[in-house]
């Protein structure tokens, strides 16, 4: 069930769509308005929409991902060692 501005699904993704809504009312349903069931089924069909959309770019297998995460981890810096005060020469004992 469309509403007039939702993106136009093939009957594979509507139903991939309904799939994933029945599963969200099966667990939380009871505790969902008619209105936050009407939403979240809006989402999901817009949700697919974007996922048909991604699913046609071509890759091949070999293609390295767009994006490399390189974390950014602040460590907490340890102190420097503090250079410990050479003691003296001990003078030699007269005897």
């Amino acid at each position: 069930m469309q509403t007039p501005s939702a993106p136009k699904l093939s009957a594979e993704s509507q139903a991939e769509a309904e799939s994933r809504i029945q599963v969200v009312f099966a667990q939380h349903g009871s505790r969902l308005s008619d209105a936050e069931k009407a939403d979240l089924r809006r989402l999901a069909n817009e949700g697919q929409a974007v996922l048909d959309r991604l699913r046609a770019f071509a890759t091949e297998n070999g293609d390295g991902p767009g994006l490399y995460l390189k974390p950014l981890i602040e460590r907490e810096k340890k102190p420097s060692p503090r250079p410990t005060p050479s003691k003296p020469a001990s003078k030699p004992k007269n005897s």
